[in-house]
């Protein structure tokens, strides 16, 4: 009885509800973490080693691959859940898993096989609005033809902001469409409390109340949930195609 109870629970476990964030650089992920971590039943992370893992053994064991021959659908979906289940092996029982990394849109087919309860949150934020942060953290004496360079490999379709706007794309005209949530930063930092109650009715989560004038001080943010006062530094002419390229609004 004791074993039957244990595979029982293994079972349940194994089903339990995963969620994937992901998104476009500097759009809000360390924001929405910590927001979300303040939810005892949630466990959110933005730098666990679960995508690397999971991303190695598909890359291994996948179909089509040499090693992949050895292994049945049935084993490689044991082997996938269970390296996922691993890194989160010390979570609560009952609790709502949300692991942040952008590559996770890369598997989506496989990870709603495994998870059936999953669900996809994309962070989106304005890419004129990311450029400006990137620029302002890069030498102050670029002109506008560095400036103009800088931004054609960012938004090329193998860019940091190219290669995220193409995953979002993809998943929007996929068929796993109804489980992915784009969550612009603008509303995030503008209106946190209806952005997160409408966020948990997409979770089909119970309400919560969380402190939007404290997010902690995990390293990565702190204080109230405001937006940035960055100033802009990017002509005009460039904020204007970069903001066309946010097809989402």
């Amino acid at each position: 009885m004791t074993l039957h109870r244990m595979e029982k629970v293994s079972a349940i476990r194994s089903l339990a509800r995963f969620s994937f964030i992901g998104g476009l650089p500097l759009s809000g992920v360390s924001v929405l973490t910590a927001l979300l971590n303040q939810n005892p039943r949630f466990v959110a992370r933005t730098s666990s080693p679960a995508q690397q893992v999971f991303a190695n053994m598909v890359q291994t064991y996948g179909d089509g691959t040499e090693k992949g021959q050895i292994l049945d659908d049935a084993q490689k979906t044991a082997l996938w859940r269970g390296g996922i289940n691993a890194i989160y092996h010390d979570r609560p029982f009952d609790s709502v898993v949300f692991d942040a990394n952008r590559n996770w849109l890369h598997h989506m087919d496989i990870l709603v096989g495994l998870f059936p309860l999953s669900r996809f949150v994309i962070c989106v934020r304005n890419p004129a609005a990311i450029v400006n942060s990137l620029m302002l953290k890069a030498p102050a004496a670029q002109d506008e033809e560095s400036q103009a360079q800088a931004v054609n490999t960012l938004v090329a379709p193998d860019g940091a902001i190219g290669a995220q706007i193409g995953l979002l794309r993809a998943a929007l005209t996929s068929a796993h469409a109804e489980r992915v949530f784009v969550l612009d930063y603008d509303r995030l930092v503008d209106d946190p409390e209806d952005v997160m109650d409408v966020l948990y009715d997409f979770l089909r989560e119970p309400e919560f109340v969380h402190d939007f004038d404290d997010l902690g001080d995990d390293g990565l943010v702190s204080g109230p949930v405001q937006r940035p006062g960055h100033p802009s530094i990017l002509p005009t002419r460039m904020v204007l195609q970069l903001s066309g390229r946010a097809f989402w609004r």
